[in-house]
């Protein structure tokens, strides 16, 4: 489900938060590997219980809502938030539904992406099919609620959660998990979102990503322009010329806005001296709403066609002189070619001594 903002002042939320109970790490293909006091005991099962070990969360940011649970130290203090929870299915949490529970959480160190280990006990008498399910690898994926406390990647970023999972001054919007404050419950469900939160197992070759451990939103498929569910290797190659095109776009908007406000400065000047020459051709007989609503709100070329008519209704009125010989003036802000070809040389040999 969408997380639930309790207290946005304080940064306090609430999310089912899935996990994935089998399989490999889907993002770099290596297995979350059993430490060795713990192979014997990977998974055991008796007439009425069936234990799994398996990964909770990991200290990482997850590839679907872009929860950031890389913060030193936060989740290694949450630890002992994940023993005796009660085990559901699909987050039915009714008396009734109960399946199970957890028992043992630990922080584990040794594996990619370090994070939060236990073990998933499953009552056999209850629901059977269940727990015959998850033994066998049928059902790959349970499902976490947490409240927790966060704060937001770009402080000061208008309309924040439309840009969560995008890149904004060479950055990813996200929420940065802060503190973990209370697990409810864990239910088993269809998929998983941590793509590294697997069942442990001793198995020490490299399996390949199947496809079906890390679900994508469908928001998220189209922020990065993808159809369907991408594999883990074309996932990584597709974020990478996403950050890369995103990074590329966000020069050519700066430099798009400089040659902007050139123009818009350009633009300006234009109007305006193009209000002044109206006004002097004019006199007190010039009408303001013509300025504010025809001038003003004119585009770049009807502005330069202004100046020059109103121009020469100017220098018609109100001709410029010389005020020694009366000689007529232009009031051009141009030159002549004649104007700035270099003035001939004196003949030298006129100031010589002899």
């Amino acid at each position: 489900m969408p997380f639930e903002i309790i207290d946005e002042k304080k940064g306090i939320a609430k999310t089912n938060f899935s996990i994935d109970l089998v399989g490999n790490n889907s993002v770099s293909g290596e297995p979350i590997q059993l430490s060795q006091q713990d192979e014997e005991n990977e998974n055991s099962s008796d007439e009425e219980f069936f234990r799994k070990k398996f990964r909770n969360l990991s200290m990482t940011v997850t590839p679907s809502r872009f929860f950031d649970f890389t913060e030193e130290g936060m989740l290694k203090k949450a630890v002992p938030l994940f023993e005796n929870l009660t085990i559901y299915a699909n987050h039915n949490a009714d008396v009734n539904n109960w399946k199970g529970f957890t028992e043992k959480p630990y922080w584990d160190e040794e594996n990619d992406p370090p994070g939060v280990n236990s073990t998933f006990v499953f009552d056999k008498t209850v629901d059977s099919r269940l727990a015959r399910g998850v033994e066998i690898g049928a059902l790959r994926s349970a499902s976490v609620t947490i409240w927790f406390k966060f704060k937001k990647s770009h402080e000061n970023l208008r309309y924040y959660y439309d840009h969560i999972g995008t890149e904004v001054d060479g950055e990813l919007v996200r929420l940065i998990i802060t503190e973990i404050t209370q697990v409810g419950e864990v239910s088993v469900v269809y998929a998983g979102e941590d793509p590294f939160a697997k069942a442990l197992t001793k198995d020490n070759k490299k399996q390949k990503y199947k496809g079906e451990e890390m679900k994508l939103s469908k928001g998220t498929l189209e922020l990065l322009d993808l159809s369907e569910e991408p594999s883990s290797e074309s996932f990584e190659k597709t974020l990478k010329q996403h950050f890369e095109t995103q990074r590329g776009l966000k020069s050519e908007v700066k430099a798009l806005k400089v040659t902007a406000e050139i123009g818009e400065n350009h633009l300006s000047e234009t109007r305006e001296k193009a209000v002044t020459l109206y006004k002097a051709s004019k006199g007190e007989s010039f009408k303001q709403d013509y300025i504010d609503k025809v001038i003003k709100t004119a585009d770049l070329e009807t502005a330069k066609a202004f100046v020059g008519e109103f121009q020469e209704t100017v220098d018609e009125k109100a001709p410029l002189s010389c005020l020694k010989c009366g000689e007529k003036l232009s009031r051009r802000s141009s030159k002549d070619d004649d104007d700035t070809k270099q003035k001939p040389q004196k003949d030298i040999s006129n100031f010589k001594i002899s």
